[in-house]
């Protein structure tokens, strides 16, 4: 399934400036790459805050594209490589809920499309998704793009879905096992912002991401583009 690898200009590879983006209660938690290989933390209060540090590509946590009625594909194969695991993949809000004020309010719409609502975890991140796709343009998905932490935790774990929970200290300290192959140092990092460990951990587990785009091995769900009614493709990249 995921056979699609994605290749940048080689002439440009050392001078690119990487980022995993994750949202968090402050506003969204980076994890950035320099074009000297530095790593750098950090919270900033919103997405134009983040473009305007001129990332080359970005990879973030959250839904990109939506659909006006059904579910989106990228979300149903994301549950099924994760198996049951799969949970952890929100559904992603229609298209028409961004417009709605209340939690009842969505539910209301998506029983009258859908014959559902929207669960209460997927309305609490309808607020980040609303600012990324007011900012967003097709245009802007060459260097900016979806990704899930838990789909590349399972492709940096051989394949196999992480079967501990990010809230529990065996969740957090398999990750970070993970993760550290890649960033040494990382953890003095997540101590450092103590207060969003879990979403620095997501953070640099979506640069990971961003640095298999730059390599050529970046892969997507589903493999073909599938664009939304504003011509966003709704894709999930690992």
């Amino acid at each position: 399934m995921l056979n699609l690898p994605i290749r940048l200009d080689a002439r440009r590879l050392d001078l690119m400036r990487l980022f995993g983006v994750d949202g968090c209660k402050a506003g969204w938690m980076i994890a950035w790459e320099d074009a000297g290989g530095t790593v750098n933390v950090e919270c900033l209060p919103n997405i134009a805050a983040i473009c305007a540090l001129k990332p080359d590509f970005l990879v973030i946590d959250i839904p990109i594209g939506l659909v006006d009625c059904g579910s989106r594909e990228a979300d149903l194969q994301a549950r099924v490589l994760l198996g049951a695991r799969g949970c952890c993949v929100f559904p992603a809000p229609l298209r028409g809920m961004l417009a709605c004020k209340t939690h009842r309010e969505a539910c209301a719409l998506g029983q009258r499309i859908n014959g559902k609502g929207i669960s209460i975890q997927s309305w609490g991140i309808l607020p980040k998704i609303r600012e990324v796709d007011s900012h967003l343009t097709s245009a802007d998905q060459s260097r900016i793009r979806e990704g899930h932490p838990e789909l590349s935790f399972a492709l940096m774990n051989g394949g196999q879905a992480l079967t501990e929970r990010k809230s529990t200290r065996a969740g957090r300290d398999a990750r970070l096992r993970l993760l550290e192959q890649h960033f040494p140092g990382i953890r003095d990092e997540v101590e450092k912002h103590r207060a969003f460990r879990a979403d620095v951990i997501d953070a640099f587990a979506m640069l990971w991401t961003a640095r298999r785009f730059r390599d050529g091995l970046a892969r997507a769900l589903p493999e073909s583009q599938v664009h939304d009614s504003r011509g966003l493709a709704m894709q999930i990249w690992v």
